[in-house]
């Protein structure tokens, strides 16, 4: 693409580690499963946003979001199901981490919650990162400029440095306005892709 990048910042749900959410909450809610909808529903919730900054505990989140979505289940069973939202990593994340040049700043950017955060953890990707962005501490949710603005200082890096892959139509929209190089990155095929475009990895994995 030509485009010399010096960092690289992942979304971590969608792109590299496996999410049930969208399936279980559109079977909470008896409709279709569709990203961008479910998700623009998802962030519209107070007790969401409260959670996934910091501001509440998980408790008072599932007791909101059953409230605030009408789910027809009770508050302790949807924090149950919340919790398992993160079922593993996606085929092929490590070792397309595990590719990228240590001349690359790698850092996430990810809306999440400390009880997904505890179970992500243990999945093997946080020593890959040289450093995490985590909404529930940041206190800061994408799309929000300031979310990207406290990875990119952190980063110690300018937007037109770093490029930005995430799962999520509004995150890529939001960077881009910033002045990254953003791109949809929907599992690690996709975002080797976008990362071989850059001249980052190989094409294809062993390549």
């Amino acid at each position: 693409m030509g485009h010399k990048i010096a960092g690289i910042l992942f979304d971590i749900g969608g792109v590299l580690v496996a999410l049930d959410g969208v399936p279980s909450m559109a079977k909470l809610l008896g409709v279709e499963p569709r990203h961008e909808a479910l998700h623009a529903m998802w962030i519209a919730s107070p007790s969401v946003v409260a959670h996934e900054t910091g501001k509440i505990d998980a408790a008072a989140f599932a007791a909101g979001v059953v409230a605030e979505l009408g789910l027809p289940v009770t508050a302790d069973r949807f924090l149950q199901d919340f919790c398992n939202w993160p079922t593993g990593l996606l085929p092929g994340a490590l070792q397309l981490l595990d590719e990228i040049p240590d001349s690359y700043r790698v850092a996430a950017l990810s809306n999440t919650s400390e009880v997904h955060w505890d179970k992500i953890r243990t999945m093997g990707l946080v020593d890959r990162f040289d450093q995490t962005y985590l909404s529930h501490r940041i206190g800061c949710l994408k799309p929000a400029t300031g979310a990207f603005l406290v990875a990119l200082d952190g980063m110690g890096l300018s937007p037109s440095d770093v490029l930005f892959l995430d799962d999520g139509l509004r995150n890529i929209d939001a960077a881009v306005k910033l002045g990254m190089h953003a791109h949809v990155a929907r599992g690690p095929e996709e975002a080797r892709r976008v990362l071989a475009q850059y001249g980052v990895v190989p094409s294809s994995a062993g390549a």
